[in-house]
């Protein structure tokens, strides 16, 4: 929001807090400081920390602030909605800064209005303050070489020749040479063949 004289009376709120809740005539609406908070946040950012000052004391005082901490949650939602279009960062820092107070009503307030959980937000950014694991899964190995206890693997061929024409070869890597075996012919002629350069 670019309004000098926004600014200018923002600027005077931040000298002295007080009167955002307390005006010439006693206390204000709370339309009234909602419409101040919006004001004078979206003109003037510098003014954001006196009013989360002023909310996270209204916090500590209990229920009897209700009204007046989901006031302020309006003004702050409705600032950072006009902040979206000029200034997204400072945006997200309204949103971010009022998670962070504890307010319950004030940061549902500013949820019913811009659709965004403060208190989501700082979740999230203390989530991402950890040390990320590097993409793409475990870097280190998983344990030593794979070792192979079978002394001979074996295959068996449905056969009736007795002069295969095909050799069978294998070779497994980290593993020991296997040994060679003798063929064996069974009564149904079915031949047993090891991984050997002959059947």
């Amino acid at each position: 929001m670019n309004d000098a004289d926004a600014a200018q009376k923002a600027a005077s709120f931040t000298t002295n807090p007080s009167t955002l809740l307390d005006g010439p005539n006693g206390p204000r609406s709370a339309d009234e400081i909602a419409a101040d908070v919006q004001t004078f946040v979206a003109s003037y950012p510098p003014a954001l920390p006196a009013v989360l000052g002023i909310l996270k004391d209204l916090t500590s005082k209990g229920t009897s602030t209700d009204a007046i901490q989901k006031a302020i949650g309006t003004g702050l939602g409705k600032a950072a909605n006009v902040c979206k279009t000029t200034d997204l960062t400072f945006s997200l820092e309204i949103q971010g800064e009022l998670g962070a107070t504890g307010s319950t009503d004030a940061n549902a307030q500013y949820a019913a209005l811009t659709g965004n959980d403060p208190t989501r937000s700082v979740a999230l950014s203390g989530a991402t303050t950890g040390s990320g694991g590097g993409s793409g899964g475990q870097t280190t190995p998983l344990g030593g070489a794979a070792s192979f206890s079978s002394p001979l693997q074996t295959f068996v061929a449905n056969s009736v020749s007795n002069k295969p024409t095909n050799f069978f070869t294998s070779s497994t890597s980290g593993g020991g040479s296997l040994p060679a075996t003798t063929t064996t012919n069974t009564p149904i002629t079915i031949i047993v063949c090891t991984v050997s350069r002959s059947c």
